[in-house]
């Protein structure tokens, strides 16, 4: 991951950008971690991860029949194999 100042991203904000879209980019101010730049699709990613862990508490206490009647359902939109 690469790291660049505030002024830095402020100065170089194209160049920044283009390095984003290919790598997080973890933006300092004053010299510690403040900001963190990242793709779109880097992002949505992260956020479908969240979604998921997020359900995933939500049913760690659920019986196995109600989780298995959730997933089923998840999936009912695939072709059975």
């Amino acid at each position: 991951m690469q790291t660049v100042s505030a002024s830095d991203l402020q100065a170089r904000i194209g160049e920044v950008s283009d390095l984003a879209r290919r790598e997080p980019v973890t933006v300092t101010q004053p010299g510690r971690p403040s900001l963190v730049l990242l793709s779109s699709e880097d992002y949505e990613r992260l956020k479908r991860l969240e979604d998921r862990a997020t359900k995933a508490v939500r049913t760690a206490d659920l019986p196995a029949a109600t989780i298995d009647a959730m997933l089923d359902a998840d999936l009912s939109h695939l072709p059975a194999e």
